[in-house]
This record gives C-alpha cells, structure tokens and sequence, in this order.
C-alpha cells in the first residue's frame, strides 16, 4: 500500500523541489476534464517503422574482424501479455498497462525517472521524482564499487517513499532510465512491490500534473541491502574462465563494436584504457529488450536469451555494461521472463577496464562465441537510439 505521507493539493514548498519553484504553479489537471482513468492497454501489433529485429552472430573464437552473420533478422512484437502462451514462469507483471495503473492509483507510490524539465512540463498527477544521480551513486569498497545504499535510501526517503510502499515506475518509455530507479529499490532491499508502467507517459490518459512536485513528508527510509542484486569486481575476478560454461552466464549490454573493442569504432569509450569485453561474456545489446516505447514480446525475449544466447533459468547470471544504467533494463527483462538469480555488476566495465594494479587478474578480450545485434529505438529520452540490422 502506498504511504500516507503525501498531499496532492497545492504547490510544493520550494526547498523540496530540484529547483526553484513558481509558486503559482501546482500539480493540477492538465484539463479539467481529465479524469483518474487511463487510455487502452498495450496491443498485440507493432508499428512497422519501429520493428526491432535481432541478429545472431556465432563464430567460436573469432576476433572482431572475423565475426560472421549466421542468422537474419528477428521480428519483435509488442507485449501483449503472452506470458501462458510460452509458460513463462517469471513475473511478467513487473511490466504493467495504464488501466492496471488506473484501478490501483490510490494503493502505489509512482515515481517519474525522467529529468526535471520533462517531470514539471507533464507528468502523472501525484508523481513523485528521485534525483537520477542520486539513484545511480556508487559507493567504492575494497572489492569494487557497489551501489551507494545510504545515499539512494537518503533519496527515496526526501521523497516520501517508505519501504513497505508498493511502487510504480514510468518514464518516457520502459527504457534504462526507468529500469536503473527500480532496480535501486531492490538493491535496498526494498519490501513492496516494484513495477514499470509499460508504454511509458505516453499510453496514460489520466489526470496529469504540472509543475513542481506535490509536498511529501520525507520518511526515514531504513535499507535493508540486498547484495545478491549486484556483484563486485572481485567477485568476477574469482571466477574469470567460468563465465558461460561451469559458472554464471555473463552477458555485456552494450553495442556490439563496444564489445568487440573494434578499432577506431565511435561506440569506444575514451575514458576506458582498454576495449573488448570480460572473457566469455556474451554480446546482447540492450535495446533488444524494448520495442518502441513497451516492453518487446516476453516470448521473443525467451527466444532471445534462453533459446539462442543459450542462458540457463535456473543459474545465475550476471548483466553489465560501460555504466550501471543501460545494463538494469536486461536485469529486469530477465527477471520478469522467469530467470531466477539476475546481478548487475554496478562498477561496469568502465571500473574492469581501468583496474590499477595486476590486470593480469582483469583481463579483456576481444574474440567472441556470440553477439546478438539488435535494431529499433527506444522512445522518449529513457536512452537508447536506432540501430540498424545488417544481416
């Protein structure tokens, strides 16, 4: 149940805002016609200019140069609760429609992910936003950076935000965004329920909000950390050669020139000293996990992960990328498609590629087993572009 710590009349006190507030505003329909209800669910068609199709590249020990196309291009299909249809076993409901939302309004907490342009231009009444920055903070320990507990429960309790509260994320779309702010609440451990609203701002047709945000009663959240989100970057050293054999699947989020280390590719961060990817890491870009502004077709994310990157269930695996935003959208989509152990390595492989010290412990590699190219955008400012499918 959503806590009783919020008052939706009026506009915020200006110190509680992310800048200064005008006092005339408030969070009030956007047209007063409007009411607490929302537009139509999901459909179970896709907009052809906004297909997303997956490439699979299989090519045991070959260097970048080498990788050859084996496969064409998948057509995605938006979500249109299909999870009986391929048994899936996970919580697809992480995932949820406007009308779901407009039934359960007054029992959630909804937080906006986007920036606080956006959040005071449009938002869903009643909305709360946590400060991104604060969401994604890092803590750094002897065996890595972690996520930074005290400073994201600092932040979700400015906002009223209590630890048994169930709560609704949304953005722009279902992107990184919107999956980094729900998996900080369970990297807190957090006791109520988390879910994204699936199609983003855009499918709600409810009441709306302007302005700065509504005046909360900031709470005390008290974490209660829950370390299998994550991993360090020791904890991958120890088992560096066991990745997608004997030991966890390990899978790298981002494009396939980022992880192929290719020479001179845009996609190369130059803040990292060395390009490639973790040995045995496979290559599935990010993007494949959303079809426009919802989540992609669960059955296709099983074909995706399970049938063809040859994930296992029932195993751990663990998800990175250069940071530890983009890498969060796998870490959900694998959760709600029925993966039973899911960690985000939060130091990414910015931390990995810029170790000090013995990198003997650290290597990077540049050959692959397989890379799964992915093409679409995601909508909104949620992260991502368009990718093109070349197979």
């Amino acid at each position: 149940m959503a806590s009783d710590n919020v008052r939706d009349d009026g506009p915020a006190d200006p110190a509680e805002s992310d800048s200064p507030a005008d006092p005339a505003e408030s969070d009030s329909p956007a047209d007063p016609a409007e009411s607490d209800a929302a537009g139509a669910d999901e459909t179970s068609g896709s907009d052809p200019a906004s297909t997303r199709r997956g490439l699979l590249r299989a090519a045991a020990g070959a260097t970048a140069a080498g990788a050859a196309s084996t496969a064409g291009c998948l057509g995605i299909t938006t979500p249109a609760d299909t999870a009986a249809q391929y048994g899936l076993s996970g919580n697809v409901s992480h995932f949820v429609g406007p009308s779901w939302l407009a039934e359960n309004r007054g029992d959630v907490v909804v937080l906006d992910a986007r920036d606080t342009e956006r959040f005071r231009e449009e938002r869903i009444y009643g909305a709360r936003r946590v400060p991104f920055d604060a969401v994604t903070s890092r803590a750094s320990t002897d065996a890595g950076l972690v996520p930074d507990v005290e400073a994201i429960a600092d932040a979700f309790g400015e906002v009223g935000v209590s630890p048994d509260d169930d709560v609704l994320v949304y953005g722009a779309s279902v992107g990184s965004r919107v999956t980094r702010t729900a998996f900080a609440l369970v990297a807190l451990g957090h006791a109520g329920s988390v879910r994204v609203l699936n199609g983003g701002l855009s499918g709600w047709n409810g009441r709306l909000g302007t302005g700065s945000r509504d005046r909360v009663e900031p709470t005390e959240y008290e974490a209660d950390p829950a370390a299998s989100a994550w991993v360090t970057r020791e904890w991958l050293a120890d088992r560096v050669g066991t990745f997608n054999g004997d030991g966890p699947g390990l899978v790298d989020v981002r494009v396939p020139e980022a992880y192929l280390g290719a020479p001179a590719a845009d996609a190369l961060n130059p803040d990292n000293d060395r390009h490639g990817h973790l040995p045995g890491a496979i290559g599935v870009h990010w993007v494949g996990n959303v079809d426009g502004r919802q989540m992609t077709d669960p059955g296709e994310l099983v074909q995706l992960y399970e049938n063809r990157a040859g994930l296992d269930r029932s195993g751990t695996v663990v998800v990175y990328g250069d940071d530890n935003v983009d890498p969060t959208s796998t870490w959900l989509t694998l959760r709600a498609i029925g993966f039973e152990d899911v960690r985000l390595y939060d130091g990414g492989f910015g931390e990995w590629s810029n170790v000090e010290g013995d990198r003997g412990r650290y290597p990077v590699e540049t050959k692959t087993s397989a890379v799964i190219e992915t093409e679409g955008s995601v909508g909104g400012d949620d992260g991502g572009g368009d990718f093109s499918c070349t197979g």
